[in-house]
């Protein structure tokens, strides 16, 4: 279950709806670390759908949360005319959080180096937003963000 489609409709009320394959709503994606195998990246595939004049813009994503970063590499391109977003998360390793307490120091002192011993979380949830423009909107420069599609690595154990 590394590869997953979603289709993707922005509307200008400010919501989006993102459904799987099957139909369902899509906001909260939980992927199974230990199914993955050693090294395999997560591909996610988006694709707007029924959305004459939108596209997905500039690289596609917009990351909006950064307190496990340095536990997986968030990539995303942008395809097929700006109608296919490929979000690939990878570089994952497991049981190296950042506590709390250490993210808001890091947060609070960026002129500063900071040292602290990493934690061995469950769970990791990598927040991003989707970016498209509406092309048929007389102002070129407006953007429209999703709510964060979440995407939970979880049942990640020590190695």
């Amino acid at each position: 279950m590394n590869n997953l489609s979603f289709r993707v409709i922005p509307t200008e009320n400010g919501q989006w709806n993102i459904f799987s394959p099957t139909g369902g709503e899509s906001e909260n994606i939980c992927i199974d670390y230990k199914a993955l195998k050693a090294g395999q990246a997560v591909n996610l595939y988006y694709e707007l759908v029924d959305c004459l004049g939108w596209e997905f813009a500039e690289n596609g994503t917009y990351f909006s949360d950064a307190k496990d970063n340095f536990n997986y590499q968030l990539t995303s391109i942008v395809a097929n005319s700006g109608q296919s977003l490929i979000v690939s998360i990878s570089s994952i390793i497991p049981a190296h959080a950042l506590p709390a307490q250490l993210a808001t120091e890091l947060a609070n002192n960026p002129d500063e180096a900071v040292s602290g011993m990493l934690s061995e979380s469950a769970d990791y949830e990598v927040n991003f937003r989707l970016v498209a423009k509406n092309t048929t909107n007389q102002e070129p420069t407006m953007r429209y963000f999703s709510q964060d599609p979440r995407v939970i690595l979880q049942d990640m154990e020590p190695h």
